[in-house]
Order: structure tokens, then C-alpha cells, then sequence
């Protein structure tokens, strides 16, 4: 009776990976093998005790343990150097602190400093947008971002504000924002930009590069000034792997 329970299981469980697979939910994918695995080989460790094979049952307890915490066995990765599980990437500028969704793409936003200090910016009137647009001119990072998040959720804002508040119309050249956008400089931006944790390996950064890049490329409607910043994030943490290895 409890192989045809074990079967059945087994069964719904591998339904359920290939629904995942077929959703392209593979962080859920991952986190879900990473439980089955690990407890599986638990469950195998308890087995093999209770037959006397104790060397063996150790070893497959010590993997089992070993997926389930550390998210590897052996060379096999479970999720180890993938997002970090609020699957954001973070930035920050003197007056915002940005946060980029992987899964949708979705940017938000909250105002460190200034007149609207502690506001959401999905809060902001179009009167408060402008005015904030108007306080943060003269700080580039922080009205690079800003214009990335009117790009991501206020469609037509540029034509908006000119005919509403006499902005200037300006057209934004993406190889300009490329070149103006300042470097990332440390360690822990650049795995906060990409939302790694530290350590990841290199097929983890190239990974969530270009989940990113797919989000945030001007080509695709996204910010120069974003695709510039997780660029440099990118290369930044590839030459510290590089100087990571023996």
C-alpha cells in the first residue's frame, strides 16, 4: 500500500514541476526541486538507517541537509546564487530609493528627502510629479530615475507636463544616458542592482543580467539610465568572480 501512496505522490509531484516548467516559473521551479530533492534524500537516509546501512544513510543525510540549507549537492546548484527571495533589484540616488520588480518589471519608488520626503511616488499627483520633477532637476541621478519610473507608469508624461507646465521637450538619447550614467561603485550596489546575493556565481549574474536587460532595455520601451546602471553592476561582479577563483 505506501509504494502505491509513494507512487501517487510522486506522480502529482512531477505534475506539478511540469507546470511550473510550462509557466516558466522557474524560480518556484527551482524552489520546489530544491525541498523534493533534499527531502527525498532525507527520507531515503531514514530508510537506509533503518535497514543498518548507517555510511550510507550519513552520506545521503548530509546531502539532503545540505540542498535543503545550502541549496547545493556537490557541483549542482538548487537556487543558491538565484535572486534574493524578495526578487528585486535596488537603487538608490540622493532623493529616491528605486526598486525593480524581475517577474513583471514593475518600478517603484519612494522619495528619501525633500518636500515630498517619505511619499510613494504611485501616490504623487500630477501637479506633486511635476513639482518633484522641478525639486530634483538639479541632482541627474536622482531625475534619471525619476524619468524612469514616469516612463514605467505615467504614460505621455513628457507631452503632459509641456502642455500643462510648459516643460521643454526634450528627446532623451539613450547612448548619451549610457555615457552619463555614473558607475557603479561598490560591491553591494552591484549585487543590490541585480538582486543577487553575494557570492553568486557567474552564470547566476549573467542570469539575472539578462532577465533584467529584457525589462529595462531601451529597445523594449525601459530606461537608458537603468540598463546602463545593471550593466556595470554585471561587469563589476564578473570581475570579482574572476578575482575570486585560485
Amino acid at each position: 500500500m505506501i509504494w502505491f501512496v509513494l507512487a501517487g505522490a510522486t506522480v502529482l509531484i512531477g505534475i506539478y514541476l511540469y507546470s511550473l516548467f510550462l509557466r516558466a516559473e522557474i524560480r518556484q521551479l527551482v524552489r520546489t526541486l530544491r525541498w523534493v530533492v533534499g527531502g527525498g534524500l532525507i527520507v531515503g537516509a531514514a530508510l537506509m538507517g533503518l535497514r543498518g546501512q548507517m555510511l550510507l544513510a550519513s552520506f545521503m543525510a548530509a546531502g539532503g541537509l545540505g540542498v535543503i540549507m545550502r541549496g547545493r549537492l556537490g557541483p549542482i546548484d538548487f537556487g543558491a546564487g538565484m535572486s534574493s527571495p524578495n526578487n528585486v533589484s535596488a537603487v538608490s540616488s540622493r532623493y529616491l530609493d528605486m526598486r525593480l520588480e524581475h517577474e513583471t518589471g514593475a518600478v517603484s519608488g519612494i522619495v528619501r528627502t525633500g518636500h515630498f520626503a517619505g511619499r510613494d511616488l504611485s501616490a504623487l499627483s500630477a501637479e506633486e510629479c511635476w513639482a518633484f520633477y522641478d525639486e530634483v532637476s538639479d541632482d541627474p541621478d536622482s531625475l534619471a530615475l525619476f524619468k524612469s519610473w514616469l516612463d514605467a507608469n505615467r504614460a505621455g508624461w513628457r507631452d503632459y507636463f509641456a502642455d500643462e507646465f510648459g516643460m521643454e521637450t526634450e528627446n532623451d538619447d539613450p547612448e548619451d544616458a549610457h555615457n552619463s550614467a555614473p558607475t557603479v561603485t561598490g560591491l553591494e550596489e552591484a549585487y543590490e542592482m541585480l538582486g543577487l546575493k553575494p557570492g553568486a556565481g557567474p552564470d547566476a549574474i549573467r542570469a539575472a543580467h539578462r532577465k533584467l536587460m529584457k525589462k529595462v532595455h531601451p529597445d523594449t520601451g525601459g530606461s537608458a539610465f537603468l540598463a546602463a546602471k545593471i550593466n556595470q553592476a554585471k561587469d563589476l561582479l564578473l570581475k570579482e568572480t574572476t578575482s575570486r577563483k585560485p
